[in-house]
């Protein structure tokens, strides 16, 4: 792996040393030109998902931006940002308001069409780790910003998810990077995206478990440092919100039964109804899940793949968080790179065994399937106003594919990765192009050296 990951800078060493103004302009030139249709892409997207937005003129309909912006607002007036006026409160945890503070500090279109943007060069720079590079890159993030259901509705709603899942690819998942070497420690980012939204936080366990001491601990020092910078700025609303959170209260209310809560909490208390009794269920199956995930990450880490180690352990934080809305499935983009055989190296292509493409295709179909513009079946069921509790068990099935889906394909990766550790070196899969032997990333497992160098 380390030979790879050395090729692999060595042949974007030309492109990022710009010993020349020239090269640099030529250089941010090109990046332009890449990024120019997804980004056209991305603002129409959008500004259009949700009927009632339009482009020309800028109307767009970023509800949940506005929340992080009047939560921002709440935050620079000294009042409590947790008390907000209206229907949607603001959930996410203190530091994630901080962040949002200098939001208020410009227009709304200003804001709204910047958030956009990043968001799709977080695609973008998700998609080049995994090795696409020009008019590929181009086509592949326009398509995957209009296409797939979790993007577009992220950017229609203002979301960070895209942000979120970008940070923790760019910080565990060696590859191509547009700057000659990484600027900031293994786990910073990881840490950063713990402390704006919980989830991320399981990336710790994975990093524990692959060993990698110095990363897990940066990740857990700096999202313990950003907290309790902001405990120092803002106590009061620190202090209720980990007091609240400790009791078990999220905020959500009877929302978290709604039917575009795909995690398995929501299935377990969809089908058992609300209480104590299903809450510990959903909460015990959760971490049963989480856990698994993390075993999934950790086998396959071992076998070479860190790319689909870390989206294993993406997909069991959506799955194991009480609240993950469809849209915020946004980890089905590195998973098909993975099933398309792109690794994040330069020049190597692996192809998983048939079992795993098959099951991993299910769940990435199932999801994109559910774009708002086409019947999709999850989209038909009665819901809202707690219909969702009188659901038949045909619905409540139907409601349960993509958690049972999730489940069983970490479960197979589970039994595929042991099952390709105790084959003979000889019989394990065999990739496509790669400048060595075939078997030899099934060997050796990942260093910590190896994964600081890339």
């Amino acid at each position: 792996m380390a030979g790879l990951v050395t090729r692999s800078q060595t042949q974007a060493a030309p492109s990022n040393r710009a010993a020349s103004p020239a090269n640099f302009l030529a250089l941010i030139g090109r990046t332009a030109a890449v990024c120019a249709l997804p980004i056209i892409v991305g603002l129409w997207t959008a500004a259009t998902a949700f009927v009632g937005g339009t482009f020309l003129p800028w109307r767009p309909l970023m509800v949940d931006l506005d929340v992080y912006r009047r939560a921002g607002a709440a935050l620079l007036q000294g009042s409590d940002f947790y008390e907000l006026p209206g229907p949607l409160p603001f959930l996410y945890p203190p530091f994630a308001a901080v962040l949002a503070a200098p939001l208020t500090l410009l227009p709304s279109a200003y804001v709204e069409i910047g958030w956009a943007i990043a968001g799709v060069l977080a695609i973008m720079a998700v998609l080049h780790r995994f090795g696409l590079t020009g008019w590929q890159l181009s086509l592949v993030g326009a398509a995957a910003v209009y296409f797939l259901e979790p993007v577009s509705e992220t950017l229609a709603f203002g979301q960070p998810g895209i942000l979120l899942m970008a940070l923790v690819v760019l910080d565990l998942v060696p590859g191509p990077r547009l700057l000659p070497r990484r600027i900031l420690p293994p786990g910073v980012l990881t840490g950063i995206a713990a402390a704006v939204k919980l989830t991320p936080a399981l990336f710790v366990v994975y990093l524990i478990a692959v060993r990698q001491w110095r990363a897990a601990v940066t990740a857990v020092v700096t999202g313990l440092a950003v907290t309790l910078g902001t405990l120092a700025i803002v106590p009061d609303p620190s202090i209720r919100f980990w007091t609240r959170l400790a009791q078990g209260e999220t905020g959500l209310g009877h929302s978290l039964i709604y039917f575009t809560n795909q995690s398995v909490m929501a299935d377990v208390v969809r089908i058992l109804g609300l209480g104590a009794g299903p809450a510990l269920l959903g909460l015990a199956l959760s971490a049963v899940v989480a856990l698994l995930g993390v075993w999934a990450g950790m086998l396959w880490h071992r076998l070479g793949e860190v790319g689909l180690a870390v989206t294993l352990v993406g997909i069991a934080g959506l799955l194991a968080s009480p609240v993950s809305w469809l849209h915020h499935f946004v980890w089905v983009i590195p998973l098909a790179l993975c099933l398309t055989g792109r690794r994040p190296t330069l020049g190597e292509r692996r192809t998983l065994p048939p079992s795993l493409l098959i099951l991993g295709w299910v769940l990435v179909g199932w999801v994109v399937a559910q774009l708002p513009m086409v019947p999709a079946p999850l989209r038909r069921l009665p819901n809202g106003a707690d219909l969702e509790l009188q659901w038949t068990w045909w619905q409540h099935t139907l409601a349960s594919v993509t958690a049972v889906l999730g489940v069983i394909f970490l479960v197979a990766c589970v039994v595929v990765a042991q099952r390709l550790r105790r084959l003979p070196v000889r019989s394990r899969p065999s990739s496509g192009t790669t400048d060595r032997r075939p078997d030899h990333m099934f060997q050796n497992p990942i260093s910590t050296a190896d994964h600081q160098r890339a």
